[in-house]
């Protein structure tokens, strides 16, 4: 009896992940002069330019509204503090969600690999046909399943970015899908096959 596949989610495009001129300005305002998110239906607004001290915020256009909450989605701006800001029109002070830029990985941990560089990634095979990847000091985990005279990718989500032709190519594409070189590849094989 062979063992039921289980559904495989493909990762999504880069719908949400798009670069262009609109969103590298959103993310240099999201630092100065600032975004906010007020009211229960998170409605942007842009704190004044040059005074991201005071808690004064107008109402963001559409389209630069729009790119915030993608670039929220996709993780590249991240929900920040509560704050209480005064919008124009309104005699009363709300309270608001800013938002902040996401710090990336490489600039927190100055220690750690950065991207690009060379890195030990841990193959173990636990069982015919399953690997379970680590990388500790790049902080990103996997498998690669044998299926079909193949073996697919998968993140440490389970989104499967790919197939390879062994254990040691699986670890390598991974490695390369978080932006490093596996370099050196350790492969260890837990199960022993006895045959009488």
């Amino acid at each position: 009896m062979s063992p039921i596949p289980r559904p495989r989610r493909e990762i999504a495009g880069q719908e949400l992940l798009f670069d262009d001129d609109l969103t590298d300005r959103v993310l240099r305002e999201a630092a100065d002069p600032g975004f906010v998110l007020v009211g229960i239906n998170d409605t942007v607004h842009t704190r004044h330019i040059g005074t991201r001290a005071t808690e004064h915020a107008i109402p963001a256009r559409p389209d630069v509204a729009a790119t915030v909450h993608q670039l929220l989605t996709a993780g590249r701006l991240v929900h920040g503090s509560r704050v209480t800001v005064t919008v124009d029109g309104r005699p009363e002070p709300e309270v608001a969600t800013a938002v902040d830029v996401a710090i990336t990985r490489t600039a927190t941990a100055a220690s750690g690999p950065a991207p690009g560089d060379r890195v030990l990634v841990h193959v173990d095979v636990v069982r015919p046909g399953l690997g379970l990847v680590t990388c500790g000091p790049a902080g990103f985990s996997g498998s690669i399943v044998r299926e079909d005279g193949a073996y697919l990718i998968e993140t440490e989500a389970g989104d499967v970015i790919g197939r390879a032709r062994s254990y040691r190519a699986g670890a390598e594409r991974l490695a390369r899908h978080h932006g490093f070189i596996a370099d050196p590849v350790e492969i260890e094989h837990e199960h022993e096959v006895y045959t009488r």
